[in-house]
């Protein structure tokens, strides 16, 4: 269990580290074009390990499945719009926004799939909505007072797809290993980023060719972006799922937006005491709507005889 745990803290510094290697690369790149190249790059190596890991499971056949594309479509988005709203946002507003996964994907659930809110999961949603107006508040500010640059309603979108991903996935895939769900579905999800960054090129949004880079460091990063925030990310939460279960992993999620921080002050950017007050609202509502879920998965191993193992 020991290599479960460390691997789903791994995952949560690999995906919290996103949003300042972003801002970095942003600085050069445009992010249609970061937007498409992460999902290029790994998609090959992908499904090269799933062929090694489950090849009982590589089975191609999937992406004539309507499904598997409207999956893919709902993933593709995800990528250009998480990428465009960083682009247009403070950094660590960025990462407190997408601290409220677990209230977005309710939300997703109670409006997309008639899923039912529980109680526990109401004051993660007041917390969450007064920890991302005290994160955007600015009292120096002129106007209204708010630092709101436009990128932060791309980012809850992005958490949105998502989400909505995420649960018609186990619904309509469940049959799948959930290695096999991840890979067969970033197929068409890298098509859809492929033909939003073309359409971006054709607009004139973002020059075509991109730009030469020589910078090592850039290089650097986009390999890190790939190899630890996509490739290992995902065999990583695959295991913690395996091992630990849903509930055990998701509570390491918590940490994805405090490596965020932590590595963005390191930066140079530190945040706000609002910004740091309103990501401890959010985080305290996930907190509360997780501790129902952690004891009911305690009382159910707890029941179980010889310690029985859940998965997600």
């Amino acid at each position: 269990m020991w290599l479960a745990n460390l691997g789903l803290l791994v995952v949560a510094f690999a995906w919290g580290s996103q949003i300042p290697v972003l801002t970095v690369l942003l600085a050069h790149w445009d992010p249609y074009f970061l937007a498409a190249v992460r999902y290029v790059l790994a998609v090959p190596v992908l499904l090269l390990l799933l062929r090694l890991l489950e090849p009982r499971h590589y089975d191609l056949s999937g992406l004539a499945s309507g499904r598997v594309w409207i999956l893919g479509i709902a993933l593709g988005l995800f990528v250009p719009l998480y990428t465009i709203g960083i682009a247009n946002a403070d950094p660590n507003t960025a990462a407190i926004i997408g601290s409220m996964g677990t209230v977005i994907g309710g939300l997703v659930g109670w409006i997309g799939f008639r899923m039912p809110i529980e109680r526990a999961l109401w004051p993660a949603i007041v917390l969450a909505l007064a920890g991302g107006i005290r994160a955007t508040f600015r009292p120096d500010m002129a106007g209204s007072g708010f630092d709101i640059r436009g990128g932060e309603f791309l980012v809850i979108l992005a958490a949105a797809c998502w989400a909505w991903y995420s649960l018609a996935a186990q619904r309509w895939l469940g049959h799948w290993s959930q290695l096999k769900i991840s890979v067969i579905t970033m197929v068409p999800a890298t098509v859809v980023s492929m033909v939003v960054y073309a359409g971006a090129a054709l607009l004139g949004e973002v020059p075509w060719p991109p730009p030469p880079q020589r910078d090592a460091l850039d290089i650097g990063l986009v390999i890190w972006m790939v190899v630890m925030a996509v490739i290992a990310g995902l065999i990583f939460w695959n295991y913690g799922m395996q091992k630990l279960g849903i509930v055990i992993s998701s509570i390491y999620l918590n940490f994805v937006p405090i490596f965020a921080v932590l590595i963005i002050a390191i930066l140079g950017t530190p945040p706000r005491l609002l910004q740091i007050a309103g990501g401890a609202l959010v985080l305290v509502g996930v907190f509360l709507s997780q501790r129902h879920h952690f004891a009911w998965y305690r009382r159910i191993t707890g029941a179980a005889s010889g310690g029985a193992r859940t998965g997600g």
